[in-house]
């Protein structure tokens, strides 16, 4: 049963896997210790069933994160779409990490995401710090700033937007919340 779950998870989880297992299942699971039952009951679940499950996984981490990540969220719309893009190349690994779930995966897939806000001059200037500084201020360390992100943080909670935020450098240093 474990190597049917096993087998089960990296198909739906990787969108890569996902494609090869529609051209050539048997080489996809010649890579698991599966019996012949479990190679059969994989091999008999629709292909449409298998990419609507992972649709519905991503989207229940993709919402994990944005728990995370709710100003950037409202700053840089594009944030969910980027991240959905992100992860389906990029499974998660099984971790034993003492972070919340949404948290971990903020923390796994912020360089990714930091570099393609950072990248894109349609989002606003300082979209890609505020993240950093959500994921980090969630899962602790480190960041070196732009801009003064306590002050765009709460203009952006009461739902106001910078449009043009002065540089003000700034270090943050955030113990790990629990």
């Amino acid at each position: 049963m474990q190597a049917f779950q096993d087998a089960f998870v990296a198909i739906v989880a990787d969108a890569a896997l996902r494609r090869r297992f529609r051209v050539e299942p048997d080489a996809v699971l010649d890579g698991f210790a599966l019996d012949a039952d479990a190679r059969a009951a994989l091999r008999g679940i629709p292909l449409d069933e298998l990419e609507r499950f992972a649709r519905s996984l991503v989207a229940k981490r993709w919402h994990e994160v944005a728990r995370i990540v709710p100003l950037t969220a409202r700053v840089a719309p594009s944030l969910g779409e980027r991240y959905r893009a992100w992860v389906a190349e990029h499974p998660a690994p099984v971790s034993l990490a003492l972070l919340s779930p949404g948290a971990a995966e903020a923390r796994r897939a912020l360089p990714a995401l930091h570099a393609a806000l950072a990248a894109d001059d349609a989002e606003a200037r300082y979209a890609a710090d505020l993240l950093a500084y959500e994921v980090i201020r969630a899962t602790g360390g480190e960041l070196r700033a732009r801009y003064d992100l306590d002050a765009i943080a709460h203009e952006v909670a009461r739902g106001l937007l910078s449009v043009d935020p002065e540089p003000a450098p700034r270090v943050y240093r955030f113990g790990r919340s629990t």
